[in-house]
């Protein structure tokens, strides 16, 4: 295709993603930016020029794309939006009520509150659905004169030597060969002087940078977990809205890391969640088997009895921590959010370091635009991050994701030194390996239990992937691939083809022979729910993910 057929855009400031982070970012930014004029203006001081500022998202909405838990710590809040008060911001409810249990088969065993860790006490936190606050928050920015484009996935950064100009759009409507279809049109060449990748967990244009400038070379390598999210609603009475239950064990083996949560977003509607830590050992682990056991168990089926499934999701979360944090700036360009790795896995929380990481930056946008100064350093915002209340709260945890690589009881005796220390102990810098290699080969495990499943509640992994609202269009190119076919069998003969359990959306599905006997992997990608785990979990590192057509994916109201 020729260059000059494909539309091109300058612009001051370029957001890719439409995430909590990146939309912080800009809205700090832009409010920075007219605070400073005003008061350059009164005192007769140079002004700076307004940016052209435009926010890019590949989810037909925004919120298309975000899910979390989610309960909410309002502080980066209070701090972007001081003239509002805590009831004005978009919130479920404030928490009333924080249990903690450790399940077994059957039972439950409560933490008392004097033995748990302050990291997971949520008094003055709030219940959220992070897409409806990522939308009221897009609102806010295109009030400040901000852009805010949907369908637009960036699948290529624009680069001179090792400087980021921009990025491009993929192209619409090619076929699956990668051709022009009839309603094929180009994708947009954007450049800007500043480029915020703020694309969310394992960002696909972030993944390429740190990789190709080595951004996390002296980093720990960077650990995930697996979330996996229903919205149910339940007969009214059952709940009091406000009320949060986190959980620990069953249904996870001693050797996984995990947890779930029971959120009361409102007196009839839950949110029922599974989160497992991706260095989990055993290839015959299901995860949406282990999500509906979970939903089986007493502690969860009490609330959700005689309820309806009415949204599904799923999505990895970066656990490595203050360790595993990359440079965040290059020439032209910072990582801001999920896609730097900032969630403090202690806390189970993330979005108001996103947040904080995306204000944080756009002060040093701000002096760079101004000076016209746009090199790393220029745009370096590591070390205000590490001196704000932020950077302090991921360092006071440090270790602390790392103690339960080794299973569920090493991990909570470091976890209680960690928390009667302050993070001192254990000292040093632990260590992570990549999550791929903790698997074990399937002759050496056994497969996890199965349930029943319904067409309401317990839903089979189809049902609940149609509940998640994902659309792709069918005659383009697999966003999934394999990359090389010939080694399918090796995975089936050593790990029994662990991307069909591993997904949380089936994409991945066992083809056999007439006597059963493995043949091949099909490639379900219009299933595909973007969390990425594929890529992250296989043992033999052969699946690249890679964004579809812009539009396409979950469709996420309330998660």
């Amino acid at each position: 295709m020729a260059t000059n057929d494909r539309e091109s855009m300058d612009l001051d400031v370029l957001y890719i993603g439409a995430g909590i982070a990146n939309l912080s970012s800009a809205y700090a930014l832009m409010k920075g930016i007219r605070e400073h004029n005003a008061k350059a203006a009164a005192n007769g001081l140079k002004t700076i020029e307004e940016p052209v500022v435009l926010v890019v998202d590949k989810g037909q909405k925004v919120g298309s794309h975000v899910l979390s838990g989610a309960v909410v710590d309002p502080v980066a809040f209070k701090e972007l939006f001081p003239e509002l008060k805590e009831e004005e911001l978009p919130f479920f409810a404030p928490v009333t009520n924080d249990d903690i249990y450790y399940l077994t088969r059957s039972g439950k065993i409560p933490v008392p509150a004097p033995v748990r860790p302050r990291e997971m006490c949520n008094a003055g936190c709030h219940l959220a659905s992070l897409a409806e606050v990522t939308r009221w928050m897009a609102e806010k920015c295109q009030a400040m004169g901000i852009e805010v484009y949907t369908e637009f996935a960036a699948t290529e950064l624009i680069m001179e030597g090792n400087t980021v100009k921009g990025a491009r759009i993929a192209d619409k409507g090619l076929t699956k060969t990668g051709e022009p279809g009839e309603a094929f049109t180009p994708g947009m060449d954007i450049e800007a002087r500043v480029t915020v990748l703020g694309e969310g967990t394992r960002g696909y244009l972030a993944q390429q940078l740190i990789g190709t400038l080595g951004l996390a070379a002296d980093a720990n390598d960077q650990v995930w977990a697996l979330g996996i999210k229903e919205l149910i609603r339940i007969p009214k009475g059952r709940v009091q809205k406000g009320s949060v239950t986190h959980a620990f064990g069953y249904p996870l083996d001693m050797a996984t890391y995990g947890g779930a949560f029971v959120y009361a977003f409102d007196e009839d509607l839950v949110g029922v969640g599974l989160v497992m830590a991706l260095d989990y050992p055993n290839p015959m682990m299901d995860v949406h088997d282990q999500f509906l056991l979970l939903k089986r168990h007493p502690l969860v089926a009490g609330v959700i009895e005689g309820g309806e499934v009415v949204e599904y999701g799923a999505k990895t979360l970066p656990e490595g921590g203050y360790f595993a944090l990359p440079k965040l700036s290059v020439n032209g360009a910072v990582l801001v959010g999920d896609s730097a790795g900032m969630l403090n896995a202690m806390r189970l929380k993330g979005i108001h370091l996103a947040m904080k990481s995306g204000m944080l930056a756009a002060e040093r946008i701000m002096m760079a635009l101004a000076s016209g100064d746009t090199s790393a350093a220029a745009l370096d915002y590591r070390a205000a991050f590490d001196a704000s209340w932020a950077g302090r709260e991921l360092h006071r945890t440090r270790n602390y994701r790392q103690g339960f690589h080794h299973g569920l009881l090493p991990g909570m005796m470091l976890a209680g030194m960690h928390m009667f220390t302050g993070g001192a102990l254990p000292a040093g810098r632990m260590k992570l390996p990549a999550d791929y290699t903790a698997m074990k080969t399937a002759g050496r495990c056994r497969p996890t239990p199965k349930t029943k499943t319904d067409q309401k509640l317990y839903l089979d992994i189809l049902t609940d992937v149609f509940k998640s609202g994902s659309v792709h269009r069918e005659d383009q190119a697999c966003h999934c691939r394999i990359l090389e076919p010939a080694l399918l069998k090796r995975d089936h003969k050593e790990y029994a083809s662990p991307s069909t359990r591993f997904c949380p959306a089936e994409v991945y599905e066992l083809v056999t022979d007439d006597s059963g006997n493995f043949t091949d992997i099909r490639i379900n990608f219009s299933n595909c729910v973007h969390c990425k785990t594929c890529e992250i979990k296989d043992p033999l590192q052969n699946i690249r993910w890679t964004p579809p057509e812009g539009g396409d994916g979950p469709r996420y109201k309330q998660m």
